[in-house]
């Protein structure tokens, strides 16, 4: 064992470079891998941990339309065994506050009344990130939860301003909560939590009924679907109010962990693939350099087995020592991603523990064995080395008479590069030449191009919604009517048609709906709680789109979300039947579409459709979505309106409300993005350095020949960087199509959990260009650095060799 083992050091210490970037390779490979795994698996825990430390809810019951008494469907669950029922909560919804002397709009506000012990609630307490804990709010103060502080830059001792139809309230934010339901990324509602007194004297005036909210959490999930087939027997009919589930309380706080990780481990599986094929690409290189060496030590004893031995024991050793860095730097890198991802559960008292030990031991065995099996895999090649032919020969017979034959076949085809300049002529008999290193480059520049334009593509599309294909309107203008005692719906119809800068106006209206489900085909539930928005107007001129369909038209029509439709199993012609506050209507789907918003589980129809309803209210405050005609400013219109009505409507641009929205995730995206991109950036600069070390060494005879002919240094060290060019656009011209149309297909996989089934792609051209011009850079850059021994080497030397 003792020479396999001299071997083996002898071996690491004759290839310092080359040993080194491989290295480095399995270090940033494990560090990606061992990355993803443990966010993937960790963000998932953290909250599933901090849900059951609450015990948070599996579904949150809103009473908003006066179908139920609220006390007793709260009693009746209270009674329910396995399942554990939240305080009865009162509210009134806001859709706007001030801070710091401006309007926070584009918000949903719930105005909690806290009652005497809201910490003493069995489901859903809250925990405190920020501020004395307290038993309830004191007068004048509020609590606010982690997503809207933390969104809006607002800590404890602000004050933020709330309208109520006695005035405006100021409240002290005297803490700030974990408030599981509503402390979501990307959340626009917010639950605001109030003295009992404040709430009474602020808020329930005029004898206006209040809403309320309760939460349940099921010993068992998959009991969901009993209990409400008693509830349904209870109450003579569905739950006909509004409800959220689980995966709708869960969703957003895990759905950057799961990008990320399907990204990292993609790119992390790649970065193996490459590492693999690289050590067995140099195994093979090394066997065939060290091919009259090994026939020596064979002469001498040294058993087959033990000259295979000496290069698993060498890659085993050189990944033993890269995997380990690797692992241990995985550590502060996915905690940093799932705290930024999870910030919204953080506290100052309780931090996100992860789980790692067992991950990253987990990653790096995994690493280590594959490592392992190459190595063996490649090294088998030794066995069939004969002493005497390697000693004569330097290769074997067979490999001695096919050089010959290749030799004379060159004179005879290659014949034509006489007629092309010196330097593309040597730089195509070397790619020629040198098939092997010539096809792992291409194969390492085609992957790197395209997870490199995943990636663009990827961040191109957050950071640059397109607002219908995400499921927005493409509205210019966005204005809700706040007071309606101060400008009412028909006034501002009137105003706007008058306006000679609005090119069209519509009418908006959200409901909550129920879409009851064939037996046959229920999983948790026998109904769809949908979010539906009714429009006047055109929708084609709103920008909605559908992926199936056309928009709904008249009163008999509906488009649904991709959610509701696979929950119904029911397509464009079929009919489906809804029902709005107790209020039972027959539509049939027009269209299917795709909405990040309410993750697909919604609908759209007419402003028409919705009144042969004949709700006995109107919901909520009048939404107008406005066009406006070529050439009239935005900014100018929002500006001229606002002085006009202030605090009595809110009005912003569409780019405005998605930027709030969404601003949040290109922040959490950005960082590990980046990196990633500059680890597969150092990953195929070190590879094209390595594989050109290695040729340039192999060829340094030739090369040697080159110069005495009159070829300078320099002129060789063209040809090469050349040649590696002509791989970059070969692997360039594969990988582009891969990152565009296959990459996004598999990112869908993910997506369309939260209602998106065609990832829609935003091209930036210049950041695509910017991009791979820096691949490109980098490519070429390791091969003429790996190139430089050409010139340092004297020419007697080369020739000798």
């Amino acid at each position: 064992m003792y020479p396999v083992f001299l071997l083996c050091l002898s071996n690491l210490k004759k290839r310092k470079i080359q040993n080194g970037i491989i290295a480095i390779i399995i270090m940033l490979s494990t560090l990606l891998l061992s990355t993803a795994v443990v966010v993937m698996n960790n963000t998932g825990e953290v909250f599933t941990d901090v849900h059951n430390k609450v015990n948070g809810s599996h579904e949150i019951l809103y009473f908003e339309n006066g179908l139920y008494d609220p006390d007793r469907v709260h009693d009746w669950w209270a009674e329910q065994k396995g399942v554990t029922a939240s305080s009865l909560f009162h509210y009134r919804s806001l859709s706007t506050f001030t801070y710091q002397g401006k309007e926070v709009s584009n918000i949903n506000l719930y105005m909690m009344d806290s009652g005497t012990a809201p910490n003493q609630t069995k489901v859903d307490q809250l925990i405190f990130a920020q501020g004395t804990k307290t038993e309830v709010p004191s007068e004048g103060t509020t609590w606010i939860p982690t997503s809207l502080a933390y969104s809006k830059a607002i800590s404890v001792g602000d004050e933020i301003g709330v309208k109520t139809d006695t005035g405006q309230l100021k409240l002290k934010v005297s803490a700030l909560v974990v408030d599981i339901p509503f402390s979501q990324p990307f959340s626009i509602t917010a639950r605001i939590w109030l003295n009992t007194n404040d709430y009474a004297h602020s808020m329930a005036v005029n004898g206006q009924v209040d809403k309320a909210i309760m939460g349940l959490r099921f010993d068992n999930l998959n009991d969901q679907g009993v209990y409400w087939t008693r509830f349904e027997a209870a109450f003579g009919a569905p739950f006909l109010e509004s409800l959220t589930d689980f995966q709708g309380i869960s969703s957003f706080y895990l759905i950057t962990g799961k990008i990320l990780s399907f990204i990292m481990i993609l790119l992390a599986t790649i970065m193996i693939m490459i590492a693999l094929y690289t050590i067995g690409f140099t195994i093979s290189d090394a066997i065939l350099s060290s091919y009259k060496t090994i026939g020596i030590v064979r002469s001498s004893g040294l058993s087959a087995k033990k000259v295979i031995s000496v290069y698993v024991l060498q890659y085993f050793l050189l990944a033993f020592i890269s995997i380990i860095p690797g692992v241990l730097l995985s550590y502060p890198f996915s905690k940093k991603i799932i705290t930024m991802s999870l910030s919204y559960l953080k506290t100052n008292d309780y931090l996100l523990s992860i789980n790692f030990t067992i991950y990253g031991i987990l990653v790096g065995i995994s690493v280590l064995t594959l490592i392992g099996f190459i190595s063996l895999l490649f090294s088998l090649k030794s066995r069939t080395i004969q002493p005497a032919q390697a000693i004569r020969y330097g290769m074997s017979e067979t490999q001695l008479a096919k050089s010959a034959k290749r030799l004379i076949g060159s004179r005879l085809s290659h014949k034509w590069l006489d007629r092309i300049p010196v330097t593309v002529a040597v730089a195509i008999r070397g790619l020629v030449k040198n098939r092997g290193g010539s096809f792992l480059m291409a194969l390492i520049t085609a992957l790197t191009t395209a997870v490199l334009v995943t990636g663009v593509i990827f961040m191109s599309s957050i950071s640059s919604l397109a607002p219908p294909q995400w499921g927005f309107d493409n509205a210019d203008i966005s204005l809700e009517i706040l007071n309606q005692s101060e400008l009412g719906a028909d006034e501002l119809k009137q105003v706007l048609s008058e306006d000679q800068r609005v090119g069209n106006i519509s009418f908006s209206k959200g409901l909550y709906g129920v879409i009851p489900i064939d037996l046959e085909m229920k999983s948790e539930n026998n109904t769809a709680g949908v979010y539906i928005n009714s429009i006047g107007g055109n929708l084609d001129e709103l920008g909605l789109t559908n992926i199936a369909g056309r928009n709904p038209q008249g009163k008999n029509e509906i488009s649904i979300g991709t959610r509701v439709s696979k929950a119904l199993n029911k397509g464009v012609g079929e009919s489906i039947d809804v029902y709005v506050q107790g209020r039972k209507g027959t539509y049939t789907i027009s269209g299917v579409y795709q909405a990040i918003t309410n993750s697909s589980i919604s609908a759209r129809m007419t402003l028409e459709a919705m009144d042969k309803l004949q709700l006995d209210s109107n919901p909520g405050n009048p939404l107008v979505l406005l066009n406006l005609n070529s050439n009239v400013s935005k900014d100018q219109f929002i500006q001229d309106f606002s002085k006009k009505y202030g605090t009595a409507i809110y009005i912003a641009s569409q780019e405005t409300l998605i930027k709030e929205t969404f601003s949040q995730a290109v922040a959490v995206l950005i960082m590990p993005m980046l990196t990633m991109g500059l680890f597969i950036i150092i990953v195929v600069f070190s590879i094209t350095f390595s594989i050109n070390r290695i040729y340039v060494k192999k060829e340094s005879k030739t090369y040697g020949i080159y110069k005495t002919i009159g070829m300078s240094s320099n002129r060789i060290r063209v040809s090469i960087a050349f040649s590696t060019l002509i791989l970059v656009a070969i692997g360039v011209i594969i990988g582009v199509p891969i990152g565009i149309y296959i990459f996004p297909v598999l990112l869908n996989t993910i997506l369309s959990n939260y209602g998106i089934v065609q990832f829609p792609i935003n091209y930036d051209f210049s950041m695509l260009f910017f991009t791979l011009f820096v691949m490109v850079i980098a490519v070429v850059w390791g091969s003429w650095i790996a190139s430089k021994m050409i010139q340092k080497t004297s020419l007697r030397l080369l020739i000798s060799e």
